[in-house]
């Protein structure tokens, strides 16, 4: 039988102990709790550091690649100004084909980077800005556009009032896509850049006009008279007649003689004219004139050629020339032209003497 009196203390004991056992164990379970929860915190601390440095990563790489995509296009685009400046500036031994060439050339190339900026793939906080870079080419390649036949005008032209003004209006417009770019692009992105704490990424800076007094139109006046005093630039006008053969007998009628030529209803001439200037000539008539000895009233016939260019030859043929009366000489005269600001007309036409024979 138990001892009552050995129980109660015993019980008692028993009970203190087990307290402290639960306490203990409820500590180290706290502790483990905390050691967990520190390791949790330290996790997503480091794992959104490493996130906020992988996003910033890309998207600095995003506009590195922006960036330089810009500055190629850019960087081409200003090359192209400054190949129009020489040529206006320091023309050489250009020629009118050689400027009309390079003018096209310069245009195109703006035509295809505007192409190329609007395919770029802009971050969204740049997107507003890259509209103003798109807008920047587009004003490029449209004063390129207007300049080319200005200045085709002015070497045409007597009075460069006129052209002077069309200049200087296609010259503004390339000057306002070099201030525009400063003000309405490149500010803007550096801005953004700069708000987005990526110092190392920056704008390329963009001058396509070296010279914004070209602007003016006094000063654009300067220019084209400097321009069109290059020998290889002046205005040429003219025509040659080179030759004139009598069908179908295939007779080569030289100046200054006299041939003897079978009086046929199939009479025909046919004249080779040539433009030995560097103008394209346009409604350019053509006359043969065919008179009897005893005839007041010569045969005369005109053909209009729609235009000629520089350096090309034409054949032209002339029907409705009726012989004149057999054994008899005639006059016979061929002429080209002349046209407006042709200067030497001494190879304008070929004269010779013909007798129609049986």
């Amino acid at each position: 039988m138990p001892d009552p009196m050995r129980g109660e203390p015993f019980t008692e004991l028993a009970g203190q102990e087990k307290k402290r056992t639960s306490r203990s164990a409820s500590r180290k379970s706290l502790l483990r709790l905390g050691i967990l929860l520190a390791i949790i915190v330290a996790v997503v601390v480091v794992g959104a550091l490493l996130i906020r440095s992988w996003v910033h990563s890309r998207e600095v790489a995003a506009y590195q690649a922006y960036v330089a995509d810009v500055s190629d296009i850019i960087k081409l685009s200003d090359a192209e100004g400054k190949k129009l400046s020489t040529l206006l500036l320091e023309p050489g031994d250009a020629t009118r084909k050689d400027v009309q060439t390079k003018l096209d050339q310069y245009q195109q190339t703006c035509t295809v980077l505007t192409e190329e900026a609007m395919a770029v793939a802009a971050p969204k906080d740049l997107k507003e800005a890259h509209q103003w870079f798109v807008a920047i080419l587009q004003l490029r390649s449209r004063g390129l556009e207007n300049l080319k036949p200005a200045i085709m005008n002015a070497l045409d032209a007597q009075d460069i009032e006129v052209p002077s003004q069309q200049v200087t209006r296609a010259m503004q417009l390339l000057i306002l896509s070099d201030v525009a770019y400063d003000e309405f692009f490149s500010s803007r992105a550096a801005s953004v850049l700069k708000e987005k704490q990526i110092p190392e990424v920056n704008v390329v800076s963009s001058r396509f006009v070296d010279t914004p007094e070209l602007a003016t139109v006094g000063n654009v006046k300067e220019m084209l008279t400097a321009f069109k005093s290059s020998d290889n630039l002046q205005t040429i006008h003219g025509l040659a007649m080179v030759q004139v053969v009598a069908m179908p007998s295939e007779t080569d009628l030289t100046p200054g003689n006299t041939f003897n030529l079978p009086s046929t209803d199939q009479l025909h001439f046919i004249a080779t004219i040539e433009n030995q200037g560097n103008m394209v000539e346009k409604d350019v008539p053509v006359t043969i004139q065919l008179t009897a000895a005893n005839d007041t009233q010569p045969q005369i016939r005109t053909v209009k050629v729609p235009e000629i260019k520089p350096k090309e030859e034409l054949q032209i043929r002339f029907d409705g020339i009726s012989p004149t009366d057999y054994g008899e000489k005639a006059h016979l005269m061929v002429e080209v032209g002349p046209v407006p600001g042709e200067k030497n007309l001494d190879n304008n036409r070929i004269e010779t003497n013909v007798i129609f024979t049986l």
